[in-house]
């Protein structure tokens, strides 16, 4: 055993309860003050005398004028029960952000009724994907890639990451750029080179985050209440790429094509909102994020690559019907002309390209035109970007992803193809 350097000090901890000791007893100190002022003929009125008097009006007054009177009193929040002031006994079926059919693409086709008449992207955009090229294209895509992914400074805590065949196993916890901002960032500066490549055209307008609440009647209440992470709108329309189409839907039976949507029961009835204002009036692209850690199947399984392109087509038609409804009123039956957009969905590694074309607002169940949807594969970017011995390092970068989103940002422009 060490011996150790004696140090005197004093038992602080012993004072402090003696201290508490000794003060627990208050004894009252003798002021005289009685004395002197009757000493000079002074008189002594107790205070209670005043102090029950205000207390004895107030009882007089109603209960609900003193609440009144109090300063800033809480409300409290009306229960989610049929005593709401919203609460609806028909049920509405919600579509959100966090969403994805449990039958993927074919469900996703039965609800919008569209039909995808062949695969790909329609013939035109070939001419486009091969038209346009900015100079050192692919070196500003592979910065743009390392310094979203790599090189930003933010740095927090990312998911718990979980083994299935080890659920008790605990990881160490991970601190990197979580996925919102990543996706927000890889689609912010494509479409930035985009616009300082080729020039800011103005007749276009770009929006963040908007919302959209879409409500429809399908033999019950349904409401797709769904965001665009960032929207590109025009002043002019684009054209239709095709006049109509003939086909079947899918097949979905025993399945309703409205299975695995949220119900619920507070709510605003024929509710419709839409950022879609002015002069700039029809989307062009709408550009929206796959957040890992929103997109949630309903029955806790991996979500799947169907799912993924069923979640691209439920959010072209809500921002299609939005659009037709702000141009043409919220009580448009027939459109006198189609509406055509376009939509890229991205995980910051993955995109899927698509075009739709509304041309009804018919559902499956009325026979009526059928709507159209093109599409690609998933197209991945780079298969990995990391750092490896603290080199970045960016693995089997795609060039084809870029192009197709410069042939959806030069669509429906005036520029000549050369």
């Amino acid at each position: 055993m060490k011996i150790t350097q004696v140090l005197y000090k004093q038992n602080i901890g012993r004072l402090i309860k003696w201290q508490w000791r000794v003060q627990r007893k208050k004894t009252l100190i003798e002021t005289n003050a009685e004395k002197v002022l009757t000493s000079r003929s002074i008189p002594i009125i107790d205070a209670k005398q005043f102090l029950h008097e205000p207390l004895f009006e107030a009882q007089k007054q109603d209960v609900k004028e003193i609440f009144n009177n109090i300063v800033g009193p809480i409300k409290l929040e009306p229960k989610l029960n049929n005593t709401h002031p919203l609460w609806n006994d028909d049920p509405c079926l919600v579509y959100g952000d966090h969403n994805v059919l449990v039958h993927g693409l074919e469900q996703a086709k039965v609800f919008t009724n569209a039909i995808e008449p062949e695969p790909g992207l329609p013939k035109y955009f070939k001419e486009l994907y091969e038209a346009y090229r900015l100079p050192n294209q692919d070196e500003h895509i592979q910065r743009i890639i390392i310094a979203s992914i790599l090189y930003d400074a933010v740095q927090e805590k990312l998911p718990i990451r979980k083994d299935p065949k080890r659920p008790a196993w605990k990881f160490p916890r991970d601190y990197g750029i979580p996925d919102k901002r990543r996706n927000n960032l890889i689609v912010s500066r494509m479409l930035q080179l985009c616009e300082s490549s080729v020039g800011n055209m103005s007749s276009n307008k770009v929006i963040e985050r908007c919302f959209f609440k879409v409500p429809l009647q399908r033999n019950a209440n349904i409401s797709l209440n769904l965001r665009a992470d960032l929207l590109l709108l025009s002043d002019t329309s684009l054209p239709p790429v095709m006049d109509d189409i003939q086909g079947d839907l899918p097949d979905l039976s025993p399945l309703d094509y409205k299975i695995s949507l949220d119900e619920i029961n507070i709510y605003h009835k024929d509710e419709f909102i839409s950022p879609i204002t002015g002069k700039f009036n029809n989307v062009h692209t709408a550009f929206i994020h796959y957040n890992e850690t929103e997109v949630k199947n309903l029955y806790e399984t991996p979500v799947l690559e169907t799912q993924i392109m069923g979640r691209s087509l439920m959010k072209c038609y809500a921002f299609a019907v939005a659009n037709a409804k702000s141009k043409y009123g919220e009580n448009v039956k027939e459109l006198p002309e189609p509406i055509t957009l376009q939509c890229v969905q991205t995980n910051s590694q993955w995109f899927h390209f698509s075009i739709f074309q509304l041309n009804s607002l018919d559902g499956p169940e009325e026979n009526g035109m059928k709507n159209i949807y093109w599409q690609t594969p998933l197209l991945n970017l780079y298969k990995k970007c990391v750092f490896d011995e603290g080199v970045p390092v960016l693995d089997d970068y795609n060039p084809e992803v870029f192009k197709n989103v410069l042939s959806f940002y030069m669509n429906g422009t005036e520029y000549e193809i050369k």
